[in-house]
């Protein structure tokens, strides 16, 4: 679990990082004009606000944030492959705020699952683990952006890794073991005795 935590978390920061750095160079390559290609940038961070608050919400009422993750992660590879075909500007602008709570949005409910996955006694070394862990492909993340563009790869092709790499986090998570708390938390308090 420990393990797929990491990988998990190294998915998420990779997106985040990567699309962060290169999502307006990207556009721009596409034909959009410097004002444009930010625009998308402000749009993918707006619909990680936005995103990660309801889907932190649809989490904490649907038992915890593991399918959650592994469905955001999910919507952001579909988002990104829908920014491969010629929509409109708005349908366009729909797919990368999905991406932006698909990336951005997800590494916040990442945090959350993993520090309810280890017991107090580990809970900081398992959080700590993870954002280590995960900074390593917020390090990746831009170096495999570089990496495509300097290739002169098509943006689909970019877009394409991009979303594979979401596939990737979203089988990580789904494949992370249900942990059974040891914690008693509903057990009743015993009765204090007759002499306190």
């Amino acid at each position: 679990g420990t393990a797929l935590l990491g990988l998990m978390s190294f998915a998420g920061l990779l997106l985040t990082y990567g699309l962060n750095t290169w999502l307006p160079k990207i556009m721009a390559d596409a034909g959009y004009d410097a004002k444009g290609s930010l625009a998308f940038l402000l749009v993918l961070n707006g619909g990680a606000i936005a995103g990660g608050l309801l889907a932190s919400k649809v989490a904490d009422h649907a038992g915890g944030p593991q399918r959650v993750i592994v469905t955001t992660f999910f919507l952001a590879a579909l988002a990104l492959v829908l920014l491969t075909f010629g929509f409109p500007l708005f349908v366009l602008l729909a797919a990368v705020a999905v991406a932006g709570v698909g990336t951005i949005g997800t590494q916040v409910l990442i945090y959350g699952f993993v520090s309810n996955y280890y017991e107090t006694s580990a809970r900081a070394a398992g959080v700590a683990w993870c954002a280590g862990f995960g900074r390593l492909g917020g390090i990746v993340g831009p170096i495999v952006g570089g990496v495509l563009i300097g290739a002169g790869l098509s943006n689909d092709i970019n877009f394409y890794i991009f979303a594979g790499i979401a596939v990737l986090g979203a089988l990580v998570t789904f494949f992370v073991p249900v942990v059974r708390s040891t914690r008693t938390a509903s057990a009743p308090i015993a009765a204090a005795p007759a002499h306190a």
